[in-house]
């Protein structure tokens, strides 16, 4: 199956998009603009990378602004929204500690000293929760304020390279399948 069939099957439609809620205006939008929606390789890895460059900072409206900067950068705007999903609770903590390692790595710091504040959080007196919270908070905060945009754009360059090596090698290996086919069939 061709590459550009799988992602037109996976990404939502503008007439999708134009039902739900939120995204409305986005679905709009794209329907007099098909080069903001084809499917195409180019397009789609850097919609991918976009979205998980945005996606990765603890932001609200992650999908809105993903959509924004697609638009901007006129990638593919339904892959760049669906790479926003990638950062849930279970993906949070793998990427907030390479936040961590690369802010630490770029400040200069002897790494991340969160672990105190972390065990001095007493569950059973909510008055301390917020004290104990602001002391984690400031521990971390210079390495996680460079960290997560630095791992944004690691991570959405690791996407669109291999979105793009990917999708590169999924088209050479159907080229080569239909010439094999091409070649097996009787010549009449």
């Amino acid at each position: 199956m061709p590459a550009s069939r799988i992602a037109r099957r996976w990404l939502p439609t503008p007439d999708r998009l134009a039902e739900t809620k939120g995204l409305r205006w986005l679905g709009h939008y794209l329907q007099p603009r098909p080069w903001l929606w084809v499917a195409h390789r180019r397009r789609v890895a850097l919609g991918v990378a976009v979205g998980l460059a945005v996606g990765v900072i603890p932001l609200p409206l992650q999908m809105a602004l993903a959509a924004v900067c697609a638009l901007a950068l006129r990638c593919n705007v339904a892959a760049a929204v669906a790479a926003t999903w990638l950062t849930n609770p279970f993906t949070m903590f793998p990427i907030w500690g390479l936040a961590l390692w690369l802010g630490s790595l770029v400040i200069g710091s002897g790494g991340v000293t969160a672990e105190p504040a972390v065990l001095a959080l007493q569950w059973t007196a909510p008055a301390t929760w917020w004290p104990a919270f602001k002391v984690w908070a400031l521990d971390m905060g210079p390495a996680l304020l460079v960290g997560l945009p630095l791992s944004g754009l690691v991570i959405g360059a690791l996407a669109y390279v291999l979105i793009y090596v990917g999708w590169w090698w999924v088209i050479r290996f159907e080229r080569r399948r239909r010439l094999r086919l091409r070649a097996a069939r009787p010549r009449s």
